[in-house]
């Protein structure tokens, strides 16, 4: 199965490649904005290996897995098998399982996080994820607005202001196939720039797999046949779907015994663009009721801190921004339920 996985994503990576122009933009481009989970912006933006809880849905959905972890066999699996001498296949967490004389129940947790940007913006994201089919499902809705953006003619004078917001709308899915967790989000999106609405949709697709104990590598296709279509008869503009670009991620990550501490990388190369993005976080877990968060997206410095107590994290995020090099807080929020 993972064969067929490998080799569409190689299609999909190639004619990206083959369409793709050179530092031309790309369309829907806040879908790539990342101020999603505060954990994640703190450690640079590296997450795509190492999220795992809801906020997969935009990161990787392949972590989604995380929430209930590897399939196990049920007990009376466990007892077939050994009754045949079949053991191979019985792994450490059927074991647990087995001596714990219950199968493994679902999982089910909600996140949100809200982020202050610079340049007056705000962006915001809703998600939860539950045990389903085997795999884990997950549902959520990104969003990044600006108010009060100044408008100017050719000549550089003053012509008013207008507003801008982009949504998206996540349905993912994730399953463990063998070791590996392999994710899709199929994604609707809608952006309003002053007064043109864009309705559109696309697709991300992650997998997540642990090579030995300490070291885990995670890959993502983002916006797969990504783009917009203007919902009226503007008459400046056309009526056509404009296809966005891909970004293609590869991320790794290094874990000590118990897992207290994280270094994780992450390379980002924007299909149009001739530069790549890298990113570097570190956390460590001063306890089991706090961490605390280093990272560098792209060279700009980023930080926060995290509190769990109860099934409750609570998460904040300091990120200096790229766009006008100004400050960006960002708070998080995730219940297991």
């Amino acid at each position: 199965m993972m064969k067929y996985i490998y080799i569409i994503i190689f299609i999909v990576f190639s004619f990206n490649i083959l369409i793709a122009g050179e530092d031309a933009g790309s369309r829907a481009s806040y879908t790539r904005t990342g101020w999603v989970g505060a954990r994640y912006v703190a450690l640079g933006k590296a997450a795509e290996v190492i999220v795992d809880d809801a906020f997969a849905i935009y990161w990787n959905p392949a972590g989604l897995c995380d929430l209930s972890g590897r399939e196990s066999l049920s007990i009376d699996e466990i007892k077939a098998k050994a009754k045949k001498g079949d053991v191979d296949d019985i792994k450490e967490e059927d074991l647990v399982t087995f001596s714990e004389g219950e199968d493994r129940n679902g999982a089910a947790q909600i996140v949100a996080s809200g982020a202050m940007l610079a340049i007056e913006r705000e962006a915001g994201f809703a998600g939860a994820g539950f045990s389903l089919w085997g795999g884990v499902f997950g549902a959520g809705l990104y969003s990044i607005r600006s108010d009060d953006i100044v408008t100017r003619d050719v000549d550089g004078y003053k012509t008013g202001t207008t507003s801008y917001s982009g949504n998206i709308g996540y349905l993912s899915y994730g399953k463990y196939i063998g070791d590996t967790a392999v994710g899709l989000s199929i994604k609707g999106l809608y952006e309003k720039i002053g007064e043109y609405s864009y309705s559109g949709a696309g697709a991300d697709l992650g997998v997540q797999t642990e090579i030995i104990p300490f070291f885990k590598v995670g890959f993502v296709l983002q916006d797969i046949g990504t783009g917009l279509y203007p919902m009226d008869n503007y008459p400046d503009v056309e009526k056509e779907y404009d296809l966005g670009n891909m970004s293609m991620k590869l991320s790794a990550a290094i874990t000590t015994r118990g897992s207290d501490f994280i270094i994780a990388f992450s390379g980002v190369k924007k299909i149009e663009q001739e530069q790549y993005e890298i990113n570097v976080g570190m956390q460590y877990d001063l306890s089991q009721f706090m961490a605390i968060y280093l990272g560098l997206n792209d060279s700009f410095f980023s930080s926060g801190v995290s509190f769990s107590i109860w099934g409750t994290e609570i998460a904040y995020a300091f990120a200096y921004d790229k766009i006008d090099y100004g400050y960006n807080n960002i708070v998080s929020v995730k219940i297991a339920l």
